[in-house]
């Protein structure tokens, strides 16, 4: 294996990590949903901007499941690793698509964040067997997709000046 493989294997492990940490640990439960709102979506988008697309959709894909499987909520796993790597997918090509835009990483997030509330009430709703009932999940993860947006915006800007993320950004 070369370096740059090693390289991005290293980081994106890291990322995944960071990324469950932040999701099962940095977390506000929610009463109405039984479930919660977390910073993971945040790390994810951290996670596109400093290792690409396909590196940093891995790597939310693989820490947002790991948490939901650590945290009991294993029967949500797998459609968070669907939804989550489809999510920094879609941010990481709006960000090569438009590489002259000032604030590509804020459409990409708000994008691919907009696939995930569509993503997370089709599922909800299936798992339900109810399109009615889960429109209250909606509120919960637009509130995330948001609080994600600005801590990545607020870390990406200080993370990217420093050594490893000035590292990260060579691979």
């Amino acid at each position: 294996m070369n370096d740059k493989v090693i390289k991005d294997m290293v980081y994106t492990s890291l990322f995944a990590a960071l990324i469950c940490v932040a999701t099962f640990i940095i977390k506000v439960p929610s009463v109405v949903t039984n479930g919660y709102t977390h910073l993971g979506d945040g790390f994810i988008f951290i996670a596109v901007t400093l290792l690409g697309k396909k590196n940093g959709a891995w790597a939310g894909a693989i820490g947002a499941s790991l948490a939901d499987f650590i945290g009991g909520y294993s029967f949500y796993a797998l459609p968070t690793f669907i939804i989550k790597f489809v999510m920094g997918y879609i941010m990481g090509t709006i960000i090569e698509k438009l590489p002259d835009i000032k604030h590509k990483r804020i459409i990409g997030s708000a994008v691919g964040s907009l696939w995930q509330i569509f993503a997370y009430y089709v599922v909800g709703s299936l798992m339900v067997g109810n399109f009615i009932s889960t429109l209250v999940e909606i509120p919960g993860n637009t509130i995330q997709s948001v609080a994600g947006i600005i801590v990545a915006v607020a870390f990406t800007g200080v993370f990217k000046h420093t050594p490893i993320g000035k590292n990260m950004l060579e691979c």
